[in-house]
């Protein structure tokens, strides 16, 4: 199993709607129970609210990822050598508002209302973080279709 862990995250202003971030995040994950929220003020002064997920068991894990849909897996896949770090983490980003409506979108370089996701890769010697990631990628391909996960809007 090449995954150790996938990490969501967004944040809220005060002005946002949390219980609908919560939702989408909850929809995102499959379930509510891996869900934080942190009520804190920013450097400013003005509310923020942290709202993350962390799923560490593996078979979850695997399942949270394939809700993202067959779409957006392999648009990871294709940039997945930028995507990738050091770490042996595929960072990726979706788009807040349109999580908010049931839809999967990646968000481009620069939008600043999304939702991190950060997929921790378990590479053994011998292995290479690429050749993990596109087998984890590629599982969760077959399992969205499979389970019929959303497909994202263009």
């Amino acid at each position: 199993m090449p995954i150790h862990s996938l990490h969501w995250e967004a944040f809220a202003s005060g002005l946002d709607d949390e219980a609908v971030i919560i939702a989408a995040m909850k929809w995102l994950c499959g379930n509510g129970d891996h869900i934080v929220v942190e009520r804190t003020k920013s450097f400013h002064g003005s509310l923020i609210h942290i709202i993350s997920a962390e799923i560490t068991q593996r078979g979850n894990a695997r399942r949270a990822l394939s809700n993202i849909g067959e779409e957006i897996l392999r648009e990871i896949i294709s940039g997945l050598n930028d995507r990738l770090d050091d770490e042996n983490c595929v960072h990726f980003r979706l788009r807040l508002a349109d999580l908010a409506c049931a839809r999967i979108v990646l968000a481009k370089p620069g939008e600043n209302r999304v939702v991190k996701g950060k997929v921790k890769l378990r590479v053994y010697p011998g292995n290479k973080p690429t050749e993990v990631a596109e087998i984890l990628f590629s599982e969760a391909i077959d399992r969205a279709n499979r389970m019929g996960f959303p497909q994202a809007v263009s």
